[in-house]
């Protein structure tokens, strides 16, 4: 399976070199531990003066949290059902890195496991 994944910039510096996007390459079969694990490892996240920068992973919702002090990501969601909300086109899935500053990770990691991006019906 394909993957187009795309981050944020962290500094101007870094926007010369902007869009930043990739293609990799995934394994037809996955798990969202290996899904995540392959992605964080292929985008080069880029580094921070202070060593706390912090990333989430998403595709259409948040799938995980990465921090430059951690050592792997941290999964927000395992539901198998989710991977139907996933965004796929033309073929490959989409996922995007955003940006959090110095934000604490746990916090962002809180933030992202309660959003809700629909109405809950009654």
């Amino acid at each position: 399976m394909r993957a187009y994944v795309t981050r944020e910039s962290v500094c101007a510096a870094d926007d010369v070199h902007a869009p930043h996007s990739r293609r990799l390459y995934l394994p037809d079969e996955w798990t969202w531990e290996s899904l995540v694990r392959h992605v964080w490892r292929e985008s080069e996240l880029p580094t921070i003066a202070g060593g706390k920068a912090t990333w989430a992973l998403s595709s259409n919702i948040p799938l995980a949290v990465a921090a430059q002090e951690w050592q792997e990501p941290a999964l927000l969601f395992r539901l198998e059902s989710d991977r139907e909300r996933l965004d796929f086109a033309e073929g490959e899935i989409r996922l995007h890195w955003s940006y959090f500053a110095q934000l604490d990770p746990t916090l962002v990691s809180k933030i992202l496991r309660e959003l809700r991006l629909r109405a809950v019906a009654a």
